[in-house]
C-alpha cells in the first residue's frame, strides 16, 4: 500500500469502526398491539349517591411491542374514569341507558404506543 492510498484509507476505517461500534436500538419483534375482549367491560351497578349514574369497569390487554406496559383509560362519549382495579383493569361512571365509548392507550417500555376503543349501553352489559 502506498503512503497516500494509506492516508486515505485511514479516516475510512476510522469512520467504520466507530460505525460499527454504535449500539443498535433494540426493536421490538413484534409491533404493539391492544385491545379490549369480548365482555371486557362489566357492569358494577348504580353509582351511590347518584341518580341514573352506573359503574363499570373494563379489562383491556396488550401484546408485542417491548417490555412492560402502562395502561392509560379514558371516556371517548359519556364515560369518566375513577381508578383502576389493576394495571389492565379500569373502573368508572356513564349515565344509565346511554351508549359508552371508552379507549386505552397502552405504551410499552420503548414508548411505542397502541390504542383501543370499545362501545356498549352503559348500565346494559
Amino acid at each position: 500500500m502506498t503512503r497516500s492510498a494509506a492516508r486515505l484509507a485511514a479516516p475510512l476505517l476510522l469512520a467504520l469502526a466507530a460505525f460499527g461500534a454504535t449500539a443498535a436500538p433494540a426493536h421490538a419483534a413484534t409491533p404493539l398491539t391492544a385491545g379490549f375482549g369480548t365482555g371486557a367491560c362489566t357492569d358494577d351497578g348504580l353509582y351511590p349517591g347518584k341518580v341514573n349514574v352506573d359503574e363499570f369497569d373494563c379489562s383491556a390487554w396488550a401484546s408485542g411491542g417491548t417490555g412492560s406496559y402502562t395502561y392509560t383509560f379514558s371516556g371517548v362519549a359519556n364515560a369518566t374514569f375513577r381508578g383502576s382495579f389493576s394495571p389492565d383493569d379500569g373502573w368508572g361512571i356513564c349515565v344509565l341507558g346511554q351508549r359508552t365509548t371508552v379507549q386505552v392507550t397502552v405504551t410499552d417500555s420503548s414508548g411505542a404506543t397502541a390504542t383501543a376503543q370499545t362501545s356498549f349501553i352503559c348500565g346494559v352489559l
